[in-house]
């Protein structure tokens, strides 16, 4: 493809074997998409083609992912604005974001993902008003989580990277986000009690929020492109495409966020997976779970939540992965066939825990059963050190009593020395008789 000149309007040559640099682009062509190649070089020599910036260019998509590019975004982007589709995910691309992205005013989708980008999130991208996709997974960028994205994104994907700071209040303000995963990052401090305000995980709009581009091309031609992404929920990663507008997901796992789970998270009942693993959340799962009737997917894995499960959890009808190991809960697990069905795994590292699907067998008050004995408290950890620390000293105190009453007591000691001697002669005749009676028998 090196110094090949494209200049066709729509140019779709994905999933095949090209090799070389970038081509050369003639201001006709609208779509570029040359995906999942080996193509190598840098993208400057696309972007910054001198004889190109001369002429106007009607560019909307360009798709250079899963190829093999290298060096930074070059900073050529002012002479594009007309993109609206900007995928450079799965390339070996370094350096920073530059400030000429943030004149892309059209741009409605941006892949960044699994490349080796670092920095900040320039300011400049907050001139990207019609910003539906940012998706920068799986880079090495820094800083605090941009206050500025736009209300109208649909979809923000910052996980795998080094973002630190507090999750800002302004993100309860991006109303129609169905898709906000931070997740794998270094975030801290308590989840904003305002995410209610997200209004379209409260209602299940899926036919509302599809993210299906549509370019009227010269020439009566139309173009279609479903958008996708790289999501991690039931414990899986799966990509999703023509059914992502169906996918509604808030992933914040893997980070150091504290304090306990608002419950106005749990008003968001269009919400179909919610992952808060790996944190140091503390408090009780609230009862108001049980509202969240769209959940298929609930992981709040490896915090510190304590008290027992809402028995609401079992009205969870579209649950179908759960993940509450790791915690500090306690008493029995909710009676219903939805949490009974679940692998006991699902439960693991909460010794307080009991019922099926747990071995462990649960009293009428909720407390598990134990075979050993114990306090009529039924307090097993109390019973068993004062056992041992009884049974100790009553040997040691038996022991020295009668040592004491031998010594002391001069017939006693006589006795007990008599005993010791008759004991001696007994012995001594009886080995003798046997070895007499084995010489005999040879």
């Amino acid at each position: 493809m090196s110094n090949v000149l494209l200049n066709s309007t729509v140019i779709t040559l994905s999933s095949n074997d090209l090799k070389g640099s970038l081509p050369r682009l003639s201001s006709n062509v609208a779509v570029l998409v040359i995906s999942d190649n080996s193509l190598t070089g840098k993208i400057s020599s696309l972007l910054c083609d001198h004889k190109m910036l001369n002429e106007k260019s009607n560019l909307m998509v360009l798709d250079l992912s899963m190829n093999n590019l290298h060096g930074g975004l070059t900073n050529c982007w002012k002479y594009w604005k007309s993109l609206v589709h900007i995928n450079l995910g799965n390339n070996n691309l370094k350096g920073m974001i530059p400030p000429s992205m943030g004149l892309l005013s059209n741009l409605s989708s941006l892949h960044l993902h699994e490349n080796k980008l670092y920095g900040e999130i320039p300011p400049s991208l907050q001139n990207c008003h019609s910003l539906l996709i940012f998706n920068v997974r799986e880079n090495n960028f820094s800083g605090n989580i941009p206050n500025w994205i736009p209300h109208s994104t649909k979809a923000l994907q910052l996980r795998s990277n080094n973002f630190r700071g507090h999750i800002p209040p302004q993100i309860c303000q991006i109303s129609s986000v169905i898709i906000l995963d931070i997740a794998d990052n270094k975030i801290s401090g308590h989840i904003p009690s305002c995410i209610h305000n997200i209004t379209d995980l409260v209602f299940n709009n899926a036919s509302q929020n599809k993210l299906t581009f549509y370019f009227a091309l010269i020439g009566n031609r139309n173009f279609f492109l479903e958008d996708t992404l790289e999501l991690v929920t039931k414990g899986l990663v799966s990509e999703y495409g023509k059914n992502l507008h169906f996918m509604t997901l808030i992933d914040m796992s893997n980070n150091n966020l504290s304090g306990t789970i608002p419950s106005q998270m749990f008003g968001l009942i269009g919400l179909n997976s919610l992952n808060l693993s790996h944190n140091e959340l503390t408090g009780t799962i609230p009862n108001e779970i049980g509202n969240m009737k769209n959940l298929e997917s609930l992981d709040f894995s490896t915090n510190q939540l304590w008290g027992e499960i809402p028995q609401s959890l079992s009205n969870l009808s579209f649950l179908g992965f759960l993940n509450l190991s790791f915690n500090n809960l306690m008493g029995k697990i909710p009676s219903g066939t939805q949490l009974q069905g679940f692998s006991p795994l699902s439960y693991i590292g909460n010794p307080g825990l009991c019922g099926p699907p747990l071995t462990k067998i649960c009293l009428q008050d909720g407390k598990s059963k134990d075979t050993n004995p114990i306090d009529e408290d039924g307090d097993e950890s109390e019973f068993f050190p004062w056992f041992y620390i009884g049974m100790g000293s009553g040997f040691a105190i038996g022991f020295l009593g009668v040592c004491c009453a031998i010594f002391l007591n001069r017939k006693w000691r006589h006795a007990y020395f008599n005993f010791l001697y008759d004991l001696r002669d007994r012995l001594y005749v009886m080995v003798v008789i046997n070895i007499n009676s084995f010489r005999r028998g040879n």
